[in-house]
């Protein structure tokens, strides 16, 4: 299963995101929980860093872990993409529930 979880500061603002585990919803190079999760993701970090050029605090994606947080200088042009990517986790999530699950911190 995919644990993602959403990290918040004290004005409820996302500071950032963690996905960790394997959905296992089928095969290696099969699996379109996995691909899903994973390509919306990358993708945010991507725009974060080339379109809205934030400044991370800490930013990598290795098998079968991601994490990405931004420094509390950029939440604010940071929120529209982290919201994206929470609502669109939220719908593989309901699709799929065995395979993914989402936390808030």
């Amino acid at each position: 299963m995919i644990k993602v979880t959403f990290f918040y500061n004290n004005g409820l603002k996302i500071k950032g995101f963690e996905l960790k585990g394997h959905a296992n919803y089928s095969e290696f190079g099969y699996d379109i929980v996995c691909s899903a999760a994973t390509s919306n993701s990358l993708a945010v970090i991507n725009s974060l860093d080339s379109l809205q050029r934030v400044s991370f605090e800490e930013v990598f994606a290795l098998e079968g872990h991601i994490k990405c947080l931004v420094k509390d200088i950029d939440l604010e042009k940071s929120q529209l993409l982290f919201e994206h990517l929470r609502l669109a986790l939220e719908e593989i999530s309901k699709e799929y529930p065995k395979n993914i699950k989402i936390f808030e911190k």
